[in-house]
């Protein structure tokens, strides 16, 4: 049984310096369950609930327990301490709405076959929320990010699925307007959810914040500096306390102890990186390794899974955790078995898609990653591209391949160096894009919300 915890009940930002510190005096006095016991005692939870969040934007190298140099996110630090850390996920995309279709429905892009602004997912999809519905769980969602808004079809399998509106004045994003609802009223909703379930069903959670791509926080989380930089920092800082409070909504309901917990992004940010700042201009390293945390019901001691792992594994693997099978369509395999085992087991590959060119430094571009390589390409220039087309910082059908091991910024293309191994990662590539895009998944022409449309027209998304 663990320890009282002294700051259980108190919501003030004043107390989350100390909340990690905290954490980690608990964890001292939990009974700490061995990683091959987890399967076992996950078993005597009668009612497992599930609760995912995914913070938009967030790269993992900038994180706490990432190894960043500032102290970004003592709350997702307290989770690794005494759950598990992955510290080589990849996501599918550097685009939500590529990057979600994956995770949420365990298949890569090439076989939901979403690409295009106006692209969704249809009535076919199979999504970890719908998979978790017909087994008898109570299914909620609140997330504030356009490309997800039920337009889209990304409420299927939800109870709920609230696209909140609202945002406090007392936010400062960083050179650009505020566009989306902010993690307050997003905790305030994740709150009321929490307390108002039924407590006779289990829960599924889906939680997505979107203040670190607003660069936004307010200013007591502004302590960083002023520049670019800085402003990503302090919206990190912010979201981690999010975190936090989502945690003593969990604990205050008498749940907590029976949660899984899962900490993910869709997608990272570049900040100069490849000649690029920002995001879905490519799916190199800074875009799309980003964390995966799990806060498990009971401590463990802590656990980090070297090897590399990717985003479409997560639904199922929460699925093997609530004792749910997963679909036979799904893609991913479940990480149970990382996690339990002494062995750290071999790299996953992962592919990763940009399908169109949401800006004008943006490529078409496919990548494959095998453990400490990269390969990516690009599409060829179309007929009607701009006369700028070849100007941009990453052109037109090129080909890149980094050995991450001895170059972990990616700075050297040793395409032209490494020619047995581009050929063999070229092949592998080739080999998955050639797989038939499932028929029944994307929805196309969807016709946007215009209050979304106008938002995402307004951040540069939609022409």
């Amino acid at each position: 049984m663990a320890c009282a915890n002294p700051l259980r009940g108190k919501t003030s930002r004043r107390v989350a310096a100390g909340a990690a510190l905290a954490g980690l005096a608990l964890l001292a006095c939990e009974a700490v369950v061995p990683a091959a016991d987890i399967p076992e005692r996950i078993e005597t939870i009668p009612q497992l609930d599930v609760v995912l969040i995914v913070i938009d934007t967030l790269r993992a190298d900038w994180t706490t327990p990432y190894g960043f140099e500032k102290d970004t996110t003592p709350e997702l630090a307290s989770w690794a301490q005494r759950g598990v850390l992955f510290e080589q996920a990849r996501a599918q995309s550097s685009w939500t709405k590529i990057s979600m279709a994956s995770m949420l429905t365990s298949l890569w892009p090439r076989s939901h076959g979403i690409r295009e602004a106006q692209d969704g997912l249809a009535e076919g999809a199979q999504t970890l929320a719908e998979v978790l519905q017909q087994a008898g769980y109570q299914t909620f969602a609140v997330q504030t990010n356009g490309w997800l808004h039920q337009s889209f079809g990304f409420h299927q399998g939800f109870d709920r699925y609230l696209f909140p509106a609202g945002a406090s004045g007392k936010i400062a994003p960083h050179e650009k307007p505020s566009l989306w609802t902010h993690a307050d009223r997003v905790v305030e909703e994740a709150e009321h959810l929490i307390q108002t379930r039924d407590p006779d069903r289990p829960m599924f959670l889906y939680v997505h914040l979107m203040d670190v791509h607003e660069f936004a926080a307010p200013p007591e989380f502004q302590v960083y500096g002023n520049d670019t930089a800085a402003m990503y920092q302090a919206a990190v800082r912010w979201s981690d306390d999010a975190l936090r409070r989502i945690r003593e909504a969990l604990d205050a309901a008498g749940t907590l102890d029976r949660s899984v917990v899962v900490l993910a992004s869709d997608h990272g940010e570049t900040f100069g990186e490849h000649g690029i700042h920002g995001h879905a201009r490519n799916v190199l390293t800074p875009s799309i390794h980003v964390p995966l945390v799990f806060r498990l019901p009971f401590a463990v001691a802590p656990l980090r899974i070297k090897s590399q792992v990717r985003n479409l594994d997560l639904a199922p693997t929460l699925l093997e955790l609530a004792g749910v099978p997963s679909p036979s369509r799904f893609e991913g395999t479940s990480l149970l078995p990382l996690i339990t085992s002494s062995s750290q087991g071999e790299d996953r590959p992962s592919y990763a898609a940009l399908g169109f060119t949401l800006f004008r430094d943006a490529s078409v571009q496919d990548a494959l990653t095998t453990g400490d390589w990269t390969y990516a390409r690009n599409a060829p220039a179309k007929e009607n591209e701009p006369d700028d087309y070849t100007s941009r910082a990453v052109a037109p059908g090129g080909e890149f391949l980094f050995d991450r091991s001895v170059d972990p910024g990616e700075k050297v293309n040793l395409i032209e160096l490494e020619g047995a191994r581009a050929a063999a990662m070229r092949g592998e590539l080739e080999k998955h894009l050639a797989e038939a895009e499932l028929n029944d998944v994307k929805d196309e022409g969807v016709r946007i919300d215009p209050a979304i449309a106008g938002r995402l027209r307004a951040m540069g998304y939609l022409r």
